[in-house]
């Protein structure tokens, strides 16, 4: 099983826009299925992120979207090509989880699972 911070592209039809897409995402909780997309934009509760914290990033900066979790099941998953993309620094790992306890936009439930994920994974 991927680690927490492990970072995948893969088409996801749970993106904002009408057609489904790859998207990078990270892993949070995979017992849950739950994962962050990260963005080539800025949206509001996202944080900043740039090689340092994703040495394996295709671009100089992009921003992890916090303000949901996104969950897949087995069968959101089944017959999609997931591709490993590399994966975040524990650094990183620790500035996203004191970004999403400060987290005003994020759901409870969701901050939650995210900050029980993360202090596991550094600790």
């Amino acid at each position: 099983m991927a680690k927490v911070g492990a970072v995948f592209r893969f088409v996801s039809a749970k993106v904002a826009a009408n057609a489904a897409k790859p998207k990078y995402h990270v892993a949070i909780d995979l017992n849950c299925g739950f994962l962050l997309f990260i963005n080539s934009d800025d949206y509001p509760g996202a944080m900043r992120i740039d090689r340092t914290d994703w040495p394996e990033m295709p671009k100089a900066e992009s921003y992890i979207s916090c303000s949901a979790g996104i969950r897949y099941t087995r069968t959101d998953l089944k017959g999609v090509q997931i591709d490993p993309a590399g994966c975040l620094t524990d650094a990183c790992l620790l500035r996203l989880l004191e970004h999403i306890r400060e987290s005003e936009i994020m759901p409870q439930a969701d901050i939650e699972v995210a900050v029980a994920a993360l202090t596991t994974a550094l600790t």
